[in-house]
């Protein structure tokens, strides 16, 4: 009672933070006897009083929050509305019952503000209340019950849905036609084609479009066929409807063979709607083109009348043109198509990609002549498209782009490279890093090279840890670690003798890649050495490592006087999982600078290591908040 009291207070205080907390409280404990002063709280000049006592009132739910709520669906005050169908729409089936009874107000918006709200609860039960409704006086209220009905997806819903075609208002039926859409019931079909010949506007739209999505495959190429006259005729429909229903007739299942008569009646309805419509029915209308597959690319000159007309497109859509363009060309080498590259035209790189696509080895010769006069980010599709292409003559001309002036074209064209030529293209991937000079073009065609399975690919990084140039060296011990080949190590142990610490890093780093069990000696010298960049490389090369001798390096680390060796040595330790180091960490929590305090109380959470939370407290408070954060999450889980 005196809780009560207090929570009472609190809810009438001046402070809104309080109201807040009041609510909160009331909604953690669902104190059902607070329902009226919440549902009085919804009215809160402060809006942060106004979510706390939604979520309250919601924690609590069940129907007597739903019969206290249902009034606010009667207020003028549209904010207030708004937050009852909320608050009922959260309830869900507890609100089933007070819904129900809002059914047969006096209040028609009353009534359809509950059918809005049963349809986007999903109650199947409602189906036997809604029934009548669909003769309601107010039209609102029956083209809601008719979504309604779709929404709920039940058979039972179609012959109620079927007489609502027959409404006097237009708004109703076409409610009724979307939920005869929505349930996808064949015993609609019939009537809505029957709308969609006589009626016009909105209703034939909302027909075909309704049609599109119950069909079947067999149903579609009988609405394609009945609408066939009236297209010819010109008459107008929805393209996306249209387009609907060929994707059925002409998918994977299908076996029907349209005449070409269809085709160039449908192709002329499409090229009409391209011309006729914004961007969407634009693209919808290339869709149905390129279905349609007439022969001789007809229809391909609209693509490009489409994509010259955009300042820009993104990937999806232009992932889309690639494919209008490869079924509208018959996967052919059109004319049309070398005439618009030959142009330099906007269409130039989806063609390009097109092409690629197609993997016409007749386009090679085209895509090399555009080499001369193209901007980068267009030589670098053409790469790509001869690397799907993948052909002998594409595998040539792949060689000289290796000597590119562009950087990201020469990587692209050595990683098609090794899948395309494999050990044929060994030696001149070897003279494209000894030639290079930008290190990350040379890591890329050196991990291309590791790809290729052949012998010659070992001994080339062998021989570059004899070069004098220490990035070639490097890259040897890279590629190295990158095949996995044991015979490697004796090899990589003399590259992490190196005067150059870059070939150190990496001789250590493939070293731990390879994951051989008796390398490990080898490897944690590297916590010795005396550049602090391969400490580190070492450190990140242990990760997932066990062992003895792995533990007693990390333990010796940590006397390391750079402060981030110290730090993911921490860490690691406590990835091993052993419980004989916690003492050693908290000295690390206790002692060392704010980083490693992190890293150690990220270790001790990891480790389990419950009798450290007394100690954790002492750096709750502690002026770093990276060291607050790691200590405040392993006192949760710890304590857990």
């Amino acid at each position: 009672m005196e809780n009560n009291d207090s929570m009472r207070e609190m809810l009438v205080s001046q402070d809104p933070y309080l109201r807040r907390d009041a609510c909160e409280a009331i909604g953690d404990g669902r104190m059902e006897e607070f329902i009226p002063a919440l549902v009085t709280a919804l009215r809160d000049d402060d809006p942060g009083v106004r979510e706390a006592s939604i979520h309250a009132l919601t924690s609590i739910g069940g129907e007597k929050v739903a019969s206290a709520i249902a009034h606010l669906l009667g207020e003028e005050s549209a904010v207030l509305r708004n937050i009852g169908i909320e608050i009922l729409e959260l309830l869900g089936p507890d609100a089933f019952m007070t819904l129900a009874g809002l059914l047969d107000h006096e209040d028609d918006d009353i009534v359809k503000f509950a059918v809005d709200i049963i349809s986007n609860t999903r109650e199947e039960r409602s189906l036997s209340i809604l029934f009548p409704l669909i003769s309601h006086r107010n039209p609102n209220v029956r083209a809601s019950v008719a979504v309604c009905l779709g929404r709920l997806k039940s058979p039972e819903a179609v012959p109620v849905l079927l007489k609502a075609l027959e409404d006097t208002e237009e708004w109703v039926r076409f409610s009724a036609i979307e939920g005869l859409g929505l349930v996808r019931d064949g015993r609609a079909l019939e009537p809505l084609i029957g709308l969609i010949k006589t009626d016009s506007g909105l209703i034939k739209e909302a027909a075909i479009d309704a049609v599109a999505k119950l069909s079947s495959i067999e149903d579609a190429v009988a609405v394609l066929a009945t609408l066939k006259p009236m297209v010819r005729k010109g008459r107008s429909f929805s393209t996306n409807g249209i387009v609907e229903l060929m994707e059925k007739v002409f998918s994977p299942g299908s076996d029907f063979r349209p005449s070409l008569e269809f085709k160039k009646t449908y192709f002329s309805f499409f090229s009409k709607a391209f011309e006729d419509e914004d961007r969407h029915g634009k693209l919808k209308a290339l869709r149905g083109l390129a279905l349609l597959r007439l022969p001789a690319g007809e229809g391909i000159d609209r693509v490009f009348c489409f994509i010259e007309a955009q300042n820009e497109l993104d990937e999806e859509t232009e992932a889309f043109l690639v494919d209008t363009i490869v079924a509208l060309s018959g996967r052919r080498l059109l004319p049309e198509l070398k005439e618009n590259l030959k142009q330099g035209s906007k269409c130039l790189r989806i063609i390009v990609k097109a092409l690629g696509e197609m993997k016409l080895a007749a386009a090679v010769p085209v895509l090399q002549h555009l080499v001369a006069r193209v901007a980068k980010n267009e030589m670098r599709e053409i790469v790509v498209a001869l690397e799907s292409i993948g052909s002998t003559s594409s595998i040539e001309v792949l060689y000289q782009f290796l000597e590119s002036s562009d950087g990201h074209t020469r990587k692209i064209a050595a990683r098609a490279l090794s899948s395309l030529a494999g050990p044929s293209a060994v030696s001149s991937l070897f003279d494209a890093v000894r030639r290079e000079s930008y290190r990350d073009v040379m890591e890329e065609i050196t991990d291309s090279l590791a790809l290729i399975p052949a012998d010659s690919v070992r001994k080339g990084f062998i021989a570059l840890l004899e070069a004098d140039n220490e990035q070639l060296r490097e890259m040897g011990a890279r590629g190295l670690g990158a095949i996995g080949d044991e015979e490697a190590l004796d090899v990589l142990k003399k590259a992490a003798k190196d005067t150059s610490h870059n070939v150190r890093k990496a001789a250590y780093k493939s070293m731990a890649r390879l994951g051989i069990p008796y390398a490990i000696d080898e490897i944690v010298k590297g916590l010795n050495d005396d550049n602090d960049d391969v400490k580190l490389s070492v450190l990140k090369g242990l990760g997932g490592w066990s062992g003895e001798k792995i533990k007693s390096a990390l333990v010796h680390a940590l006397m390391d006087r750079n402060i981030w060796v110290r730090y993911h040595s921490v860490l690691l330790l406590g990835e091993l999982g052993e419980h004989d180091v916690e003492g050693l960490i908290i000295e690390k929590l206790v002692k060392d600078e704010a980083p490693v305090k992190a890293a150690a109380a990220r270790a001790l959470e990891r480790l389990g290591a419950t009798e450290s939370v007394d100690i954790l407290m002492q750096f709750v408070d502690h002026p770093d908040p990276s060291v607050r954060g790691a200590v405040e999450s392993a006192i949760e889980s710890l304590r857990c």
